[in-house]
């Protein structure tokens, strides 16, 4: 495979294959502290069975160095803004880069992906010196059984770190326990789309697992829900349990006022004192399941997944852009 440069010309750099994309390395002595998350994984694979997406994609950059690939940055809601977010890295990454020519072909190709003036050139791959850098998708799903939402797990503690998981290796032949070896095989075969989607995303997700069968599983996030009876409804979302209910008291005390302000109806002073009332139960309730002035909520873990091929992780797909595109018109 010969590599593209920036301007389209033979950039005479062969990128590697990613090794093990298709196996798994099964464990059978894993280290304590993964034999400990293993066994909490078979007690959630019993406990909560089914596998439902959620929401849409994650969008962010991987960067492949070497044989070796790792992620950039997640985070964003189209391939449109992970090209964006490709754009900042990639100048701050000029700034400290040895070599002027390589520096150059950065900020060049920042400029295309990020114009002053224009359009955004929606390109997802860049061959630039000895990197090469892949717009890429990455599924969310939640665990579910007997009509309850998985809640986080006591391994969860420490495990995310920083959301966007910048620098975070992707190695599919990384040792597993064999109860994480069976849920990436579950994994193997889910579209992670609706009954009701348009043909094509169907069809491109079927490609996908055909292209990309390789799973590997990444830390995951967290969302708090309101239940209604037997339904519910997605609030907020945090990179742990606890900056998810930080961010549920902010939703009371900063989002809902503001969104009222701008739609012309601002909140009375009671309504004010009731959020902030919310805000401070929310804060001083223990557990993951809580109870609020009179409104349910639970703490919902929410895992992520990324596909890996023969050329490594998964690209965001065609119908992709139409569908999750929130910066049209910027």
């Amino acid at each position: 495979m010969r590599g593209i440069g920036l301007c389209g010309q033979d950039a005479g750099m062969t990128f590697a294959l990613m090794r093990g994309y298709d196996h798994i390395n099964v464990a059978s002595c894993p280290d304590p502290v993964a034999a400990v998350r293993d066994r909490e994984l078979a007690e959630r694979i019993l406990r909560y069975p089914k596998i439902f997406p959620t929401g849409s994609p994650d969008f962010g950059h991987a960067v492949q160095f070497g044989e070796e690939w790792r992620i950039g940055s997640l985070g964003a809601d189209d391939p449109s803004s992970a090209r964006y977010g490709l754009a900042m890295d990639l100048r701050t990454a000029a700034a400290g880069e040895p070599d002027p020519a390589t520096a150059e072909a950065m900020l060049r190709a920042a400029a295309r992906l990020d114009p002053e003036d224009g359009e955004q050139l929606a390109k997802d791959e860049w061959e630039i010196g000895d990197r090469r850098y892949r717009i890429i998708r990455v599924t969310k799903y939640i665990q579910c059984g007997d009509r309850v939402l998985e809640p986080p797990r006591s391994t969860d503690a420490g495990l995310a770190g920083d959301g966007l998981l910048r620098g975070h290796l992707i190695d599919p032949s990384a040792p597993c326990g064999r109860w994480e070896a069976q849920l990436r095989l579950n994994l193997v075969g889910f579209l992670a789309v609706a009954e009701d989607v348009p043909g094509i995303v169907r069809t491109e997700a079927r490609h996908a697992l055909q292209a990309h069968p390789g799973v590997v599983l990444l830390p995951p996030t967290f969302m708090v829900v309101e239940l209604d009876g037997d339904s519910w409804g997605p609030l907020v979302c945090g990179d742990d349990p606890d900056d998810a209910r930080k961010r549920l008291a902010r939703h009371f005390t900063g989002l809902l006022p503001r969104m009222r302000k701008l739609h012309g109806d601002p909140p009375s002073a009671e309504e004010c004192a009731e959020w902030t009332a919310m805000a401070e139960g929310i804060l001083a309730t223990p557990g993951h399941s809580f109870s609020v002035r009179g409104r349910e909520f639970r703490t919902v873990r929410v895992s992520r997944m990324l596909r890996l091929g023969r050329d490594g992780p998964e690209a965001s797909r065609p119908s992709d852009q139409e569908r999750y595109d929130l910066t049209t018109g910027r």
